[in-house]
């Protein structure tokens, strides 16, 4: 962590844009008036609470998500308040690098990790990732009240049942093998300028009746089938890759363009399945895909990464008996990236495991970006970290012990990452027993843009023939 001053300054420019969207916005009528406090309020706050009070991690959160809301809002209002939306709208943006540079100062890097560079690329990538947290925090469903209490309860119950079965000494035998999936459907389909197959069918987990919420995980019907995304080459069988999206996504227009499936399928000749993680996309229960997957009952947590683990197996077996002898390698990003480097302590004979920005401790992340009077109370009733982490101990990457041999692990991750702190990735670097590395100077969303992933992903496919070993044009 970089050295901080007690008086962070550069908190007094979305303080001063607050008071000049006020000062332009409230002689006007009424409606303007209501306009300009939508930003102006939230960016007078937001600025004194970083000048008097820095540290608390939502403030840049808030920061960074008002100063695009003044963005946006500067360029409407442009025809009534002419030259001065310009003003406004430099604000805005000014706000909103504020936002990533005192967020990118504040990181906390392991010392193995390399020192992003303090430049105002780094800090448009890192307030991204900082407006991104602030809406998930606006938006998440907070425990709070009964639903703690229910919290309790159940992890009293998954507690008892952890220390019958050992899953400290032994997580893995939690997990039962799948049998491949006989009854399925494939169904054309053509979406964002890609052409595929929607392969669908009976997912056929059950969750452990001995454990809380087995009863609730079970009755939420759209989760029961698992669906993919499939490219295929006509002719000969080729190599495939499961890529694996992550949190919030499972959606067409978020994860073609993330793997770049086109390139991916047509320009490096692969075979391309991409599955739909427990709750997301066609199979998610709440209006914004992902919902109650990070969000809902913590007991959930082992049925939501036990379901994802199962669901991949399943489909690897299926890939199999389709393309018998193929070589299938497993890309991730974020949560797919958790749900690949558990995929590598169960199925040893895959060609590669590429964890890409990978979340590895979900305790650690809940606690991180929970609002801090809401995590007070949980652990004034009895719900710690600590805890959490040793209950999950049987679907977390850094108990499960890898089998696919070190040198098909591949790991890469960002220098600066808001969502998935770099010590999440290192930590499964040093668990994997430091197999092949990359940092990027970049956000976690920032990912997409990141010219240099390219080279070293798709020469960690060459190497394990999943792709020819001369270079495309």
């Amino acid at each position: 962590m970089r050295a901080q001053p007690r008086w962070l300054l550069g908190a007094l420019v979305p303080l001063f844009t607050g008071l000049f969207w006020l000062g332009l916005g409230l002689p006007h009528s009424v409606i303007l008036a209501f306009v300009a406090c939508l930003p102006g309020v939230p960016l007078i706050a937001t600025g004194t609470a970083l000048l008097l009070w820095p540290g608390d991690r939502q403030i840049t959160h808030f920061l960074a998500l008002v100063s695009l809301l003044s963005l946006v809002l500067a360029v409407l209002v442009a025809p009534w308040l002419g030259w001065a939306s310009i003003g406004l709208f430099v604000g805005g943006l000014l706000s909103f690098l504020m936002a990533g540079r005192v967020a990118a100062r504040h990181s906390v890097l392991p010392a193995g990790v390399p020192l992003p560079p303090l430049s105002l690329r780094v800090y448009a990538k890192v307030a991204t990732d900082e407006a991104l947290l602030g809406f998930f925090v606006s938006f998440a469903r907070i425990p709070r009240g009964r639903v703690v209490e229910r919290d309790v309860d159940e992890l009293q119950s998954l507690r008892a049942v952890a220390d019958a079965r050992d899953w400290r000494g032994t997580p893995a035998a939690f997990h039962r093998t799948p049998e491949r999936p006989v009854d399925f459907t494939l169904t054309p389909k053509k979406s964002q300028g890609c052409s595929f197959e929607w392969l669908d069918f009976e997912s056929g987990f059950v969750a452990d009746p001995e454990l809380p919420g087995a009863e609730r995980w079970q009755g939420h019907l759209p989760n029961r089938r698992m669906s993919a995304r499939i490219f295929r080459h006509p002719g000969g069988p080729r190599p495939w890759l499961i890529c694996i999206h992550g949190y919030r996504m499972g959606l067409d227009g978020l994860d073609l363009s993330l793997f770049r499936a086109n390139r991916m399928h047509h320009k490096l000749g692969l075979n391309v399945a991409m599955p739909i993680l427990p709750l997301h996309g066609a199979r998610r229960i709440a209006r914004i895909t992902g919902g109650h997957f990070l969000d809902g009952p913590l007991a959930d947590l082992i049925h939501a990464q036990a379901q994802g683990l199962w669901d991949l197996r399943r489909l690897k077996a299926w890939i199999g008996a389709q393309q018998p002898d193929m070589p299938i390698g497993a890309l991730g990003y974020s949560l797919g990236g958790y749900h690949a480097a558990m995929l590598a302590a169960f199925e040893a004979d895959l060609a590669c495991v590429i964890a890409g920005i990978p979340l590895t401790d979900i305790p650690n992340a809940l606690w991180k970006h929970m609002p801090d009077l809401h995590l007070r109370y949980m652990e004034a009733q009895g719900i710690s970290q600590a805890e959490l982490s040793a209950l999950l101990a049987p679907v977390s990457p850094l108990h499960l012990k890898p089998v696919v041999p070190h040198e098909r692990r591949y790991i890469f991750a960002a220098t600066a990452d808001q969502l998935v702190e770099p010590d999440q990735p290192y930590r499964l670097w040093e668990h994997w027993d430091r197999p092949a590395m990359h940092w990027y100077h970049g956000s976690h969303l920032s990912v997409r843009r990141e010219a240099d992933l390219l080279p070293f992903v798709e020469d960690a496919l060459r190497r394990h023939g999943l792709i020819d070993s001369k270079p495309p044009a």
